[in-house]
């Protein structure tokens, strides 16, 4: 029976990251190589954690036993009242601190790693691929989070437009001791993480692949988890309902987890994805498919009622994204400033997303309060400033 869960839960976490990442690469035999598909050795002491720090299993602790977790966070993570320091009415705008949510790293990574990395150690792996930009906050996370799992990290990076923020990430990722692999464009850094993958294989290395984002069927429970976390906090007292969040939308994951956790929990609350990403993912047929998922699994385990991801559940906000993914626009630049030194965003993710939150604040829509969900890291990290270990591909950044 037990082996019968197992197997459930790879097909259902493999689906989602081997449909992303086929589109992409045209590799169908990829799917063998997302989140764990292989056969591995499974270790049940590496689960022997204390599952208090985790609100999704506290209410379905039967998942202890077939979904993998370590915990890797600070968490939960603070609740502030924000709006009242930036001009707007008190308890109008509140900010979740993700930046927060690890002393290593901060960030909204850490939350699906805690699944993946807790996978990758229940099959005995000793190496992690991932995949990301070269600027890429989730391969800088793996990196730091991985290191102190005493995994290799290997990332296969492709290009982004340049920025001091790229530059510190790919400081983050040498100094953490990642192998760094280029190449100019997602696809062609799916291409090289499987190969990357078959020669580790080969050199009787375990390696475990790891999708960009983190996105995937168990990466995205980071966010359901999270909302029975917020869940919680507005019980508590820690803010009042809010009738709307905004966040990201890069990879699809955060956003998925998030709309996910809303329909578990039945919390009043629409989410703003805020476009940041112009390649195919982001979009909300992606949004909707990994949400699904993530609910299709949770209900199967309770034989419940079938809840269902609607269209107006969310919202996905393309205006921000500007002239490109990695490239600043006058609002993100604008919406940097006007958060320091109460929090520290950046151009890319968050500062865009923080734009499109204090437009709607200002309109008539926000009837209730508003929940900005900081997904950048806060956290200072080791830095290379030698620059040794980089690859001669590389060497633009710096030039």
């Amino acid at each position: 029976m037990a082996e019968k869960k197992i197997i459930r839960r790879r097909t259902f976490i493999a689906a989602g990251g081997a449909a992303f990442a086929s589109l992409f690469t045209g590799l169908g035999a990829l799917h063998m190589y997302i989140s764990g598909f292989e056969k591995g050795s499974w270790n049940k002491q590496v689960l022997d954690k204390n599952f208090s720090n985790n609100s999704l299993f506290m209410i379905y602790p039967e998942l202890k036993d077939c979904i993998p977790w370590i915990p890797l966070g600070n968490l939960p993570t603070p609740l502030e009242e924000l709006g009242s320091s930036i001009g707007l009415t008190k308890d109008t705008l509140f900010v979740k601190r993700d930046d927060l949510s690890s002393t290593l790293y901060g960030g909204n990574k850490v939350r699906k790693l805690e699944y993946l990395f807790a996978e990758a150690l229940l099959q005995n792996r000793d190496e992690i691929i991932s995949i990301g930009s070269i600027g890429s906050n989730h391969a800088l996370t793996t990196a730091i989070l991985g290191a102190s799992l005493d995994f290799q990290v290997e990332l296969c990076l492709f290009n982004q437009a340049l920025s001091e923020h790229v530059k510190e990430n790919l400081q983050g990722m040498l100094a953490a001791g990642a192998k760094l692999h280029y190449t100019k464009d997602m696809p062609g850094a799916y291409q090289m993480a499987r190969r990357q993958y078959k020669k580790l294989k080969e050199a009787g290395k375990r390696p475990y692949f790891i999708i960009s984002g983190a996105t995937c069927g168990l990466g995205n429970f980071g966010y359901c988890t999270a909302m029975y976390e917020l869940k919680h906090q507005i019980e508590n007292g820690e803010m009042p309902m809010p009738g709307s969040i905004f966040v990201p939308v890069g990879t699809c994951g955060t956003i998925a987890g998030l709309l996910a956790g809303i329909k578990l929990t039945g919390l009043p609350i629409k989410v703003f994805g805020v476009k940041v990403f112009d390649s195919f993912p982001a979009n909300k047929y992606m949004i909707k498919y990994y949400a699904q998922n993530v609910l299709n699994y949770i209900q199967k385990q309770r034989n419940t009622i079938k809840l269902h991801i609607e269209n107006d559940d969310f919202e996905l906000l393309e205006a921000y994204l500007g002239d490109g993914y990695g490239i600043p626009t006058i609002e993100s630049i604008r919406a940097v400033k006007q958060l320091e030194p109460r929090l520290k965003l950046e151009t890319t993710y968050t500062g865009k997303t923080f734009a499109a939150c204090m437009e709607y604040c200002k309109s008539e829509a926000a009837k209730k309060p508003v929940l900005f969900w900081n997904t950048y890291n806060s956290q200072p990290f080791p830095m290379d400033t030698g620059l040794e270990d980089l690859p001669e591909e590389l060497e633009f950044v710096f030039s």
